[in-house]
């Protein structure tokens, strides 16, 4: 909603009265009835209790031209009022200008304090972008935002959105509040009142009751971990100065602010929701930049942690060597320094953070939901979480504390690998050469784990002859090149149809573009978050699949988007691909709300040449595209160095090489990916088991398979309804390799049993992985037909198996 509000605000957008109707609520109710509960529902919400109030619980007042915004203040408002307690024009005069969105928190309709915190905590904690946040509250608003962040510190509802800072003004401290703070009982009440309708009566009356069922309870656990900067009117009766001032042993160690403001005004319109903050001082419009300013969470949590020195000498021996400094090979070293290997993590670049840092833009986002790429669990008290869909700068920082607690002073930079060789004992040489000044070293080591980028390579760059016609700005949509273009009234066109060319999509419009046009030799897929985040929400039967009645609500509303975006619908749809060869799905809803609102439109063809006149380009079909900017995201290479490095072509489903030679990336994606229907067969059939192994024998291991007490579902081929979040392959690969190296033995026996590599180390595709996991597992099935008698068991959690003697687990 809040991108519609963006896309609708620009002055060249069409359908400007009306919202773009997303269509998945009654979706998400549809799906539910067929499906039963989805994951969270056992968590009971809070059942909304409000009754009539002023405004919305959460009211947008003022949005910025640039989408997101650098930062963002939370108005609560003062007792009986609501989003008209706080005058548009001028607090949108907060600094930077247009760098700052508003919002109202209107906590008015409620019969009950404590009922009334929960509700609102929860519309409260549905921000999730991340931006720099500082909350201010009126009167009584200011114990209302206090006692929201109480409660989410209580119920450890963490959310990336918490405030750097709090900012009440004409408050008592929470302790003193319900003994000081009583307008209800002034002299004058009954008569001032009587002046008002009785509907406006009835409100005020409730919102008195409201404020006389607050009662302090936090007398152990009282603080905060933010600052506080308390305002106050000298001469103001319901806050005098030392009740506000008694704020600073609610804020963090030194941090606490006190600032007068001046004598106190008779409030002539207080009963209407109008206090002091009403039309805002430009003092209070300094305090509160100031507390986003100097509390910038980014100030603080841009800075990454130490990962000690990265160009030390290289170690003669290790027990573990690991390739590539990136998400995957961090995490890696992560897993075998905590299972007690010596370890050292080399890259030839100087920085952690693989693609992410050398080709990520400032805007680039996971493409996928949090949950699917979440690879540091922050916990603690206060702890604020990766916004959804974690933006680069969150990433780096990931990699960067995972570095500094498990890798402190193992990372070496500049540090390229030519080769590894296997040795006769069957350790391995690492040979590397620096990247600064040549030098070349050899490491003697049990184990090698490879985490290089087997999809992004070197970029395939791409030139036109008559480019020099353009008059606008040509560039790649990678490495932050798009910095520096100022998108604002611009015709964009975004050469390329994958995820990164629907990143730059989304940077443009979020920048103010006037058009962006995607251009594309086949039309890509892009998904709503919705759909994306469902994927973890929705129950799963046993082998990981979901409903396919809901499946094909959920795509029918998918089609739905398109098709009131007026975008065309992927044609690979009618082939039953979900999306095409080679490709991602890109995650966004900005591409559905920005077709529907006249921002963007999706086209296949290839560019022929530049006009003449240097305004745009024709197409190979001749038709002609205007344009002021065009930026190339046309792919890349596949990485094809760790077999010239390792000698070896073929690798193991589960990522082994060779003995203790391992390699971990994301594979090629194709149509078997993400619930295509195309070309899905049965892996399991007796047809496919006798191609495999012998029948009989087979036959014979499941018996012995059975007593051990094992379960045959662990032999069917599981489905992958999560896309491609990376946090659950990067996690479990890493653990497993960490396994294999700690468990020799077991590591040779399935190497051995298992059967030889049979995948392509480069051009792996994504549907092998599966189809090899499974003639691996009937291998080793049948193999068990060969060591004999086997004990029952009744055990079937994998620990205390029945195994005879000489078998391993």
């Amino acid at each position: 909603y809040a991108l519609d509000r963006v896309c609708r605000s620009r002055p060249w957008a069409t359908n400007r009265d009306t919202a773009f109707k997303y269509p998945f609520r009654e979706a998400t109710r549809v799906m539910r009835q067929v499906e039963g509960k989805w994951i969270g529902d056992e968590r009971p919400t809070p059942k909304d209790t409000r009754g009539k109030a002023p405004s919305e619980v959460l009211t947008q007042i003022h949005a910025t031209p640039i989408f997101p915004s650098e930062h963002r203040v939370v108005l609560f408002a003062p007792e009986f009022g609501g989003d008209k307690s706080f005058d548009v024009e001028t607090w949108s005069y907060l600094e930077p200008e247009d760098q700052v969105d508003i919002w109202v928190v209107c906590w008015q309709g409620w019969a009950d304090f404590s009922a009334m915190i929960e509700q609102v905590a929860y519309h409260v904690a549905s921000f999730a972008d991340g931006i720099n946040t500082v909350w201010f509250g009126q009167g009584m608003g200011g114990i209302v935002a206090y006692e929201v962040l109480k409660y989410m510190e209580r119920f450890d509802l963490k959310n990336p959105n918490l405030p750097v800072a709090l900012v009440v003004s004409d408050c008592p401290a929470p302790h003193l509040f319900a003994q000081l703070y009583k307008p209800y009982s002034v002299d004058d009440w009954p008569q001032t009142l009587s002046k008002y309708s009785s509907d406006d009566q009835a409100r005020i009356s409730a919102g008195s009751s409201l404020m006389r069922t607050y009662a302090f309870r936090h007398k152990d656990q009282a603080g905060l971990p933010i600052p506080v900067v308390a305002l106050y009117h000298s001469g103001e009766s319901l806050a005098d100065v030392s009740s506000v001032r008694a704020w600073a042993d609610y804020s963090q160690t030194e941090e606490f602010k006190l600032v007068e403001l001046g004598d106190a005004e008779v409030g002539k319109w207080y009963l209407d929701g109008i206090g002091y903050a009403h039309t805002p001082s430009a003092e209070v419009l300094g305090v509160i930049s100031e507390a986003y300013k100097v509390h910038d969470r980014w100030l603080k949590d841009g800075i990454f942690p130490d990962i000690g020195p990265a160009d030390g000498p290289l170690p003669d021996q290790v027990d573990c060597v690991i390739v590539g400094a990136g998400i995957a090979g961090v995490y890696q070293a992560k897993e075998l320094a905590k299972s007690g290997k010596s370890i050292i993590c080399l890259d030839r670049h100087d920085k952690l953070g693989g693609v992410w840092d050398f080709f990520g833009n400032d805007g680039s986002r996971v493409n996928t939901s949090e949950i699917g790429y979440r690879i540091l669990e922050r916990t603690g008290r206060w702890s604020r979480p990766n916004e959804d869909h974690t933006p680069r700068r969150d990433i780096l920082r990931d990699i960067y504390e995972i570095a500094s607690n498990h890798c402190y002073g193992r990372i070496r930079f500049h540090t390229d690998v030519q080769r590894v060789s296997k040795c006769d004992d069957g350790t391995y040489e690492v040979y590397t050469r620096s990247v600064k000044d040549g030098t070349e070293h050899k490491i003697r080591t049990s184990a090698v784990s490879f985490h290089v980028n087997r999809r992004i390579g070197k970029r395939r760059e791409v030139d036109w002859e008559d480019s020099k016609l353009f008059r606008g700005k040509i560039c790649y949509g990678y490495g932050n090149e798009t910095r520096d273009i100022n998108f604002w009234n611009k015709s964009v066109l975004i050469v390329g149809a994958g995820a990164f060319a629907f990143e730059n999509v989304r940077t443009a419009i979020e920048q103010g573009a006037k058009h962006v046009t995607l251009l594309g030799r086949r039309d890509g897929t892009t998904c709503p978050k919705w759909v994306d985040m469902i994927a973890f929400l929705r129950p799963l039967d046993s082998n990981l699949q979901t409903n396919k009645t809901a499946n094909t609500i959920s795509f029918d509303a998918w089609q739905k988007l398109y098709l009131e975006a007026g975008l065309p619908t992927p044609s690979c749809w009618a082939d039953g691909m979900l999306k095409p060869h080679n490709h991602t799905i890109s995650v966004s809803d900005l591409a559905f709300v920005a077709g529907y609102h006249g921002l963007c439109d999706l086209k296949v063809g290839e560019i022929r040449g530049f006009r003449s006149d240097g305004q745009g380009v024709e197409l190979t079909n001749g038709s002609r595209i205007d344009c002021n900017v065009v930026i190339k995201c046309c792919g890349f290479h596949l990485n094809d160095e760790v077999p010239k490095v390792t000698g070896s072509s073929k690798m193991q489903p589960y990522g082994l090489i060779d003995f203790n030679l391992n390699y971990g990336a994301e594979p090629l994606l194709d149509w078997g990916q993400f619930g295509s229907s195309k070309n899905s067969d049965s892996a399991g059939s007796e047809d496919v088991i006798g191609n495999i192994v012998n029948t009989p024998q087979f036959a014979k291991g499941m018996e012995n398979f059975r007593k051990l007490g094992l379960k045959e579902s662990s032999m069917l081929p599981l489905g992958n309804p999560f896309g491609s979040g990376q946090g659950g392959p990067i996690d479990f690969l890493s653990r497993y390799f960490a396994w294999l190296v700690a468990h020799p033995e077991e590591q040779a026996a399935l190497l051995e049993y298992g059967g030889p590599p049979m995948q392509e180390v480069v051009e792996l595709w994504h549907s092998q992985i599966g189809k090899n996991s499974t003639e691996m597992m009937l291998k080793l099935v049948a193999n068990l037909a060969t060591v004999g008698e086997v004990e029952p068991t009744a055990s079937t959690s994998g620990r205390g198996l029945g195994f005879p003697n000489g078998i391993k687990a």
